[in-house]
């Protein structure tokens, strides 16, 4: 499991106290999801909103957990997909022969 920290200076007023971002495996072991419940009990008794994947096993334990903590929980799945291409850092040019 892997929890970060998201930037919510420029989100609304219920996410100032800070968001974190919770992902893990799709078949967590028992230890992965007390973890879970531990890492995200802690922040959320700190007024941390919650953001996650409603749709996997770590993130609705996410979800549940900030709901009985009465924290914003934001959900991931319903979150645009962001289009990724690559763009090359500089043209290709070809190489000079120093013979």
């Amino acid at each position: 499991m892997r929890v970060f920290v998201i930037d919510a200076s420029n989100m609304g007023p219920e996410l100032q106290g800070g968001l974190i971002g919770v992902v893990g495996s799709v078949t967590p072991t028992a230890e992965e999801k007390k973890e879970c419940v531990d890492t995200v009990s802690r922040y959320v008794a700190d007024g941390w909103a919650v953001a996650a994947d409603p749709h996997t096993p770590i993130g609705r334990l996410a979800a549940l957990t900030a709901e009985a903590a009465c924290v914003p929980f934001v959900s991931l799945s319903r979150l645009p997909q962001i289009r990724r291409t690559t763009v090359p850092l500089a043209p290709s040019l070809p190489v000079p022969d120093l013979r």
